[in-house]
């Protein structure tokens, strides 16, 4: 029997169609990251999976943050 823990944790894998759409890459590219290691997955045999927390994670790293403006003189 499985635990609510196991449980929760196999419902926020997500496909590789629901990872490219909440990233906003095609699901081709999300292939390509992947094959590249530039995206963190959980692989089970052949299934490709991803944790939404991951990809939020990945979402923080990679926004670049705005530029304080400079005053004129």
């Amino acid at each position: 029997m499985k635990t609510s823990l196991e449980v929760s944790a196999i419902e926020r894998l997500l496909s590789n169609d629901e990872a490219a759409e909440i990233l906003g890459i095609s699901p081709f590219s999300l292939r390509g990251k992947v094959s590249r290691r530039e995206v963190p997955f959980v692989k089970f045999g052949r299934r490709v999976l991803f944790r939404k927390e991951n990809l939020m994670e990945l979402i923080e790293k990679c926004t670049v943050k705005a530029r304080p403006r400079k005053e004129s003189l």
